[in-house]
Order: structure tokens, then C-alpha cells, then sequence
């Protein structure tokens, strides 16, 4: 009799799982784990970005919505490669208008640092690529930090001597510091070769 009954409470339950995880009328909860992705908003004056992507693969899909106000400028989707780490809005050339920059990490030990970025103009969105971003860099093994401040994007990263390991660098780190140039009917990320420098970690 106790068998009975066990089987019967253990068939009952796997009839009523699906109806529980799949009707979300009558259930707020599911038992099933969601892979959480990268989501964030930023403001700027009267605008907002909604940054939002997928957290699988060796290329993510990135999803970005402009407003100006409750008007939607733009809904934009890209792959890029790698994870999201981060974003941020700034106005790096003065001209008051919104730059949106997107921060992404390659996968595997070297975590190289990666930058998409856009300026949204009156009439236009305006690409911004980052000059020379994967030229050789001494002493360069990834592990970037990446930010705005002011009127400059940073990038800080440790510093390899010959023989480090990936998780010991022993020379300190060293910052560069990118600004925002016109290019035609784009905008270039432009390394200031006077404000490179070695920093302490």
C-alpha cells in the first residue's frame, strides 16, 4: 500500500511540473535555472541607453535601445566577442552629445579588454572605433581595466617581464589614455602619447 501511494504521488507530480513551469499565469516562480546576462541602464541629460546581453558562447549578442526623452532613437543588435563587462555613457568631446561605450573580456586566462562605442548625434549615430587597440604592446598579456574619465577613455593593464606567468606579473601596470577624434562620419579612440605612463598596481 505505501508503494501505491508513493507512486502515485510521484506520477501526479510529474504531471503537474510542466503546468507549473510553463504556465506563467499561475505560477510567479519557476524551478528551472535562468542563465543571467549583462543588463544595465544609464542616463544622460534627457537621454537612456538600455544595454542589454546574452551570457553564453564564444560571441554574445548585445542589444542596445536609445530614448531621447520616451522617444526610441534606436534599437541596435550586435555580436561581439567575448562577455560584457561593462558599460558607460560620457561626452569625452565636449560637443554635448552622448558617447555610449560597451566594454567587453575575451574568455580564457588572457582576459583581453575590448571597447565598441557610439555618439549619438542629432541625426545620426555615429560609430567610434578605437585606433590601434590590438597593435603589440610591450609587456601586454590582457587583464585590461577599461573606464572614462573627464574628457579621456583609460585603459590599465599589468605589466608581463619575460618569464611571468599569467597570474604573476612583476611589472607593475601601465595606463594609457584614449581620446575621442573626429573621422570623417565616424569617430576614432586615439591613444594620447603624452599621457602614457607606468602606474603602480
Amino acid at each position: 500500500m505505501k508503494l501505491l501511494i508513493s507512486s502515485f504521488w510521484l506520477s501526479a507530480l510529474w504531471l503537474l511540473t510542466p503546468a507549473s513551469i510553463f504556465n506563467r499565469d499561475s505560477c510567479q516562480q519557476t524551478a528551472i535555472p535562468v542563465i543571467a546576462g549583462y543588463e544595465k541602464t544609464l542616463r544622460f541629460n534627457v537621454y537612456t541607453f538600455k544595454v542589454s546581453a546574452t551570457d553564453s558562447g564564444a560571441t554574445r549578442d548585445v542589444s542596445v535601445k536609445a530614448y531621447r526623452g520616451a522617444a526610441l532613437l534606436t534599437n541596435f543588435r550586435m555580436h561581439i566577442d567575448g562577455a560584457v563587462v561593462g558599460a558607460e555613457v560620457a561626452d569625452l568631446d565636449k560637443n554635448r552629445f552622448p558617447e555610449l561605450y560597451v566594454y567587453s573580456t575575451s574568455d580564457g586566462s588572457g582576459s583581453f579588454g575590448r571597447v565598441y562605442g557610439w555618439q549619438f548625434l542629432p541625426e545620426r549615430k555615429a560609430d567610434i572605433q578605437p585606433e590601434n587597440w590590438f597593435k603589440k604592446l610591450d609587456g601586454y598579456m590582457g587583464h585590461d581595466s577599461l573606464w572614462t574619465e573627464r574628457d579621456v577613455l583609460c585603459r590599465k593593464f599589468p605589466v608581463y617581464n619575460a618569464g611571468d606567468v599569467n597570474a604573476k606579473p612583476t611589472g607593475g601596470a601601465r595606463m594609457l589614455r584614449y581620446r575621442l577624434r573626429p573621422a570623417g562620419q565616424s569617430f576614432v579612440l586615439v591613444a594620447d602619447s603624452t599621457t602614457q605612463q607606468s602606474v603602480e598596481r
